[in-house]
Parts: C-alpha cells; sequence; structure tokens
C-alpha cells in the first residue's frame, strides 16, 4: 500500500524549534517536546499511529497518539502534515487546541503526480 512510501523514512526523526521548545517526530517511533537545549527525556507527544492521504486533496497526514495526559486536559497527539520538498524536514510547529500538537514537513514523499496536478506544481 501507500505506506510503502514511508519506508524510506523508516526510524528517521526529524527535529524542529518553535519559541522555548524542540519538537522531534521520529517516523514509526515517538514524538517528543523538550527544552531548547535539553537532549534527553522531554514531554512525550505520542506514539505512531497512522499514515494517510487525503482522497481529495492529496494531503498527507502522519499521526502519533496516546502521549502524556495533560495537566486538567487530554492525552497529547501530534500530527504532521506533509507538503511537497526536496528534502524531509520539519519546517513549523504550532499548538491550535490544548495539548494537540501539528507540524508542517516538507518531504518527497508528497510529490506525487495527482498531488502535483491539484496543487498546480
Amino acid at each position: 500500500g501507500y505506506e510503502g512510501e514511508l519506508y524510506s523514512l523508516r526510524d528517521t526523526c526529524h527535529s524542529v524549534e518553535s519559541g522555548k521548545y524542540e519538537y522531534e517526530v521520529c517516523i514509526f517511533g515517538q514524538a517528543t517536546q523538550r527544552d531548547l537545549g535539553q537532549s534527553h527525556g522531554g514531554t512525550h507527544l505520542g506514539s505512531w499511529e497512522s499514515y494517510s492521504i487525503d482522497e481529495e486533496t492529496r494531503q498527507r497526514t502522519l499521526k502519533w497518539g496516546k502521549g502524556t495526559k495533560c495537566w486538567n486536559g487530554p492525552v497529547r497527539s501530534a500530527e504532521v502534515e506533509v507538503t511537497c520538498g526536496a528534502e524531509t524536514r520539519l519546517l513549523t510547529a504550532d499548538e491550535p487546541e490544548t495539548c494537540r500538537y501539528v507540524f508542517r514537513m516538507e518531504s518527497p514523499i508528497g510529490c506525487d503526480e495527482e498531488y502535483k496536478s491539484s496543487n498546480l506544481i
């Protein structure tokens, strides 16, 4: 299936700094939030859950779930929206809702013919 696209990225980790934190997502692994300069530990945002492609928009989404429970809130989760790019790298980190993290990543896995035609690339 289309999960084969991820085979080349298996066991790779990608990070981005945002504010006072560094966020790291590992394909088929964990998603973590650390204070800048911290090399170990950190807050568990979730474990690998799924990879999906929206039928209409061709948007690829990677998901991590069942992270550490937020104080007075839900368990943490993370998702990465993948866009077409020459190399795989995290671009941005955001927290649109309490303890739900959304990242943007560019990667060659986001570049298929249908994506290109629907986005006029």
